[in-house]
């Protein structure tokens, strides 16, 4: 979907792929081309607690993603 994706129960979460137990939420974020619109990257935070994302965190790492495509592309 090329949007970000917020699991912030990762138990209850079928999207979820587990690969460290502990990991109770997680973000990932993509990288866009500005010019293709391709993914070429993703930021992926995790947290051992629950609920750890809020709106503020989305919109702080999307803005994270434009400045890392800014650099990918200078």
């Amino acid at each position: 979907d090329k949007k970000t994706v917020v699991a912030n129960d990762t138990a209850a979460d079928t999207r979820y792929l587990e690969t460290l137990g502990s990991t109770g939420a997680e973000i990932i974020v993509p990288v866009l081309d500005r010019a293709t619109g391709e993914v070429v990257g993703t930021i992926d935070v995790a947290s051992d607690r629950v609920g750890a994302f809020d709106d503020r965190d989305i919109d702080f790492l999307e803005a994270c993603a434009q400045a890392a495509v800014a650099l990918w592309n200078s």
